[in-house]
């Protein structure tokens, strides 16, 4: 069995290391997760190995701590055997959960070792009850929800919800939703979903706005957003049913884990306690010190798109200490921000930051503070450490190092103490000329006994007292325990205060020793997860083989458009050399009003069609889907756990599952094909040969590739409209300026991605080349594939066309593919690549 889940909320800690592990158990964590060397979503940490893993958990569970391992990537079809024995070794070694993103992988768990429970990563972008209702149906007991909810989101989700929820309430936000971001993978090959984030986000932008750059200042971060801290909300956060805390921070130091530790468990202490909670300076200080971008409540208490990206730096500053006024010979002079605080001293380093993203940024060690008036002081740096000609008066100081702050929290774990003791109920049988028997139990009922081997004599000064078992029993202080109830019995098995015989000490100490081991053993024991299945990928696979394919006919092209000029293209399109129309054509509008006449033109035309679903939906939300059903579409595109639960219920469409489902192996498209979905997409995460290993195991006349896309890199809650081009915080006051405007993002190399705006507000910025599959076609049609989708994105009637001629040429065999590829580059100015298909 697995360590009993929390009875009260629970503070989770990171652990990228040993170091930073001791540094969560002794401050107070009530359980701490990692990853091993493969298959978890923060590839750069130092991680553990597998080989670690009996003796990491032994060390948790000696300290009354749970152990959650990360398996929260997406899994590749050749992969799956790894991660089998992955799961196996997991459930040997006493895991109490793993945290799983891949659907397949969490079915897989169940069927190999049943006990061992699955938490759904934040990975699987769990917004709302439908979604989470359906992971539970795969064997997951917890899940951890969006970092996009707030504190009214996340009380609406756990008063519906079947699962316990899990929310972050400090570390670093990614601007894009968990699971939907395909930056990295897009950009250069390396997959957010596969723990390899490249951090684009943190990188600067230009805005485009309708062509022209927008001068935003020092503003040059616009997809950077500041950490988060809610410890100001973790009493809400209780009261609405919240089971555990979570802390990012897998690549951070043992520091920061025993700053945010020891703060953190004072909140829900305090929460646990009702008592107010007000974090104190130290605290606030050691959490800015030890890592701080800039803190925000984040989402919790809702969208603000004003506060979230303050958009002039990307990585840690410290603690912020003053303002430069001026120089003088040997340094600066630098008005302070807090004069009691007094927070800068020798050996401190410091950086200064003018708020250009170009900047020459210089900092260093202070080697002198002199103080020249209550709020002014002098810095002085060892000769040559700072060229101070280079800082300007105005640049604010920051102190990102703290060599005294360092210490004093590496003495929080430089020794191995047990935080969370468990409380020892003792029953000490004492009965005259029988021998003395101590039984011990747990607060999870196990017990253990251990019994003298003489029988006791009576007392000649000192008989056996409850006093004197208490003084004696105590002494555990190198084990997990606490002293709890102790009761002493007679012959009758009834409570007595005082015994008339006598028990050496020293039996007692023996007798508490062994008791002790024998229970520790016990608890051992049962951590470990029994395997009801070691072959069940073989099983699991088997049974895919036995499903029906479905038909396999002529190929197919599909189109996505985003408005309603383009699907009046698409209907108008007249495919070159009798050429096949399109199969069904899918709409993905920021107008959904539209959908109802973009279905009637479809209709006019005996054009099949489907209408896609947003990528997120969030509590209250439903409407969105309510709509799209009412207008009567031939299918849906779901693009979300959400919309695949909803659909099932009486929808008379068919039901499409798209790339944001991220289908990465054949268990995972089968947990599909049995919800009912017709077709499916391949994650985008997928190269050729990895793609092509996952048909070689499914049906691959049941997926249908995206040949021609931009791809949708950055998927955000954060609406960049309404944070550079209005002061509104959110819809209601923000004056919709993405109605009015076209705008793009241009990166460092002088790429314009396109920032398009959803129904929901919410921002996708799209890769400015578009990728094509064109090579790759005959490739799929040898493989079995027939389903092939094309994807327009700002393109005009004639782009339009123009890309669907050469398509509906390549999957019809009349048009060389790299003839075809060659002429789209033509087409589109900013250039056509092969994208994620070539990083194989």
């Amino acid at each position: 069995m697995s360590a009993a889940p929390p009875t009260k909320p629970e503070l989770l800690a990171p652990a990228g290391d040993e170091e930073a592990m001791r540094a969560a158990v002794v401050n107070g964590a009530d359980a701490v997760y990692f990853g091993l060397s493969n298959f978890n979503a923060r590839h750069r940490a130092a991680n553990f190995t597998l080989e670690d893993l009996p003796h990491v958990m032994a060390y948790l569970h000696g300290h009354n701590v749970r152990g959650y391992v990360t398996l929260n990537t997406l899994i590749f079809s050749d992969e799956l055997a790894d991660a089998a024995r992955f799961i196996t070794a997991a459930a040997a070694a006493g895991v109490d959960a793993l945290i799983v993103q891949d659907l397949g992988v969490a079915r897989l768990i169940k069927r190999i070792a049943p006990t061992l429970p699955v938490h759904g990563s934040t990975q699987m972008t769990l917004t709302e009850p439908r979604g989470i209702a359906f992971v539970q149906s795969l064997g997951v007991e917890r899940v951890i929800l969006a970092r996009e909810l707030s504190v009214s989101d996340i009380d609406a989700i756990a008063r519906e919800a079947v699962l316990p929820v899990e929310v972050f309430v400090h570390g670093a936000l990614c601007i894009s939703y968990s699971g939907q971001c395909l930056t990295s993978e897009s950009i250069g090959g390396r997959s957010a979903n596969r723990g390899q984030c490249a951090q684009a986000c943190r990188l600067p932008y230009d805005l485009i706005v309708d062509g022209e750059h927008r001068d935003m200042g020092d503003r040059a971060y616009l997809l950077s957003p500041q950490d988060l801290a809610g410890h100001d909300q973790i009493g809400e956060l209780t009261g609405r049913g919240v089971v555990s805390f979570k802390i990012e921070g897998r690549l951070k130091s043992a520091h920061y884990v025993a700053a945010t530790t020891q703060a953190y468990r004072a909140a829900i202490d305090a929460a646990i306690a009702h008592r107010p909670f007000t974090l104190s300076t130290q605290a606030r200080n050691d959490l800015q010190q030890s890592f701080s971008r800039g803190f925000t409540p984040g989402f919790l208490d809702g969208i603000n798109h004003q506060s979230l990206v303050p958009a002039r730096f990307p990585k840690s500053r410290g603690l912020r200490v003053g303002t430069v006024t001026g120089r003088t010979e040997r340094g600066l002079l630098m008005q302070m921000s807090d004069a009691k605080a007094d927070p800068l001293r020798p050996g401190d380093g410091v950086v200064f930051d003018e708020g250009h993203p170009e900047q020459d940024e210089q900092g260093g060690r202070v080697f002198e503070v002199r103080p020249r008036t209550a709020a002014i002081a002098e810095i002085i740096f060892g000769h040559g450490d700072v060229n101070l000609a280079a800082v300007a008066a105005g640049a604010l100081v920051w102190k990102t190092d703290d060599p005294r702050m360092r210490r004093r929290l590496e003495q929080s774990f430089s020794r191995d103490t047990v935080a969370h003791r468990e409380p020892l109920a003792v029953r000490v049988e004492a009965v005259f000329g029988a021998p003395l028997r101590i039984t011990l139990t747990d607060a999870a009922g196990r017990s253990a006994s251990a019994t003298g081997d003489a029988p006791l004599e009576l007392a000649k000064k000192h008989p056996l007292t409850v006093a004197l078992l208490r003084e004696q029993l105590n002494r555990l202080g190198d084990t997990p325990f606490e002293l709890g109830e102790v009761t002493l019995t007679d012959d009758t098995g009834e409570a007595i205060e005082a015994s008339p015989v006598m028990a050496p000490k020293s039996v007692l100490n023996d007798l508490r020793r062994r008791a002790v081991e024998a229970l520790l053993a016990q608890r051992a024991g049962t951590k470990c997860h029994g395997i009801a299945d070691p072959d069940a990928l073989q099983h699991m696979r088997e049974e895919i083989g036995s499903c029906t394919a479905g038909d396999v006919d002529a190929a197919r092209l599909y189109v996505m458009a985003r408005s309603i000029e383009q699907l009046d293209a698409v209907l108008d399109w007249s495919p070159p050399d009798s050429l096949a129309r399109p199969a069904m054509v899918y709409v993905d509008f920021e107008d959904v009003k539209r959908y109802r006449e973009a279905v009637g033109r479809a209709r006019a035309a005996a054009m099949p069609i489907a209408v896609a679903t947003t990528r997120i939906i969030k509590p209250h939300e439903e409407g969105l889907l309510r709509h799209i059903a009412d207008c009567g579409p031939d299918g849906v595109l779901a693009r979300n756990l959400a919309a695949l639960a909803f659909y099932r219920e009486g929808f008379a469409g068919r039901l499409f599952a798209d790339y944001s489902m991220n289908v990465a192996n054949e268990l995972t498209a089968q947990v599909l094909r049995d919800a009912g979905v017709a077709r499916m997409t391949p994650s985008y995460d997928l190269n050729w040969t990895q793609m092509a290993a996952m048909f070689a195991r499914f049906p691959a006349s049941m997926f249908e590739a995206v040949i021609h896309q931009h791809m949708p890199m950055f998927h955000m809650e954060h609406c960049v409209f309404a944070a550079t081009l209005s002061n509104g915080k959110d819809h209601r006051d923000c004056g919709r300026p993405c109605d009015r405007h076209k705008v793009d993002l241009r990166d460092r190399v002088g790429e314009a991605h396109p920032l398009i705006a959803d129904v929901g507000c919410r921002n996708t910025v799209y890769n400015a080349r578009a990728q094509s599959a064109a090579e790759y076609v005959p490739k799929m049609l040898g493989m079995g594939l027939r389903h092939f989708r094309v994807e327009l994105l700002r393109d005009d009637v004639d782009q339009t066309h123009a890309v669907l001629d050469r398509y509906a040429g390549v999957i019809a065999g009349r048009e060389d593919p790299r003839r075809a590829r060659l002429s789209l580059r033509v087409l589109n100015q900013l250039g056509v690549t092969r994208g994620t298909m070539e990083f194989d």
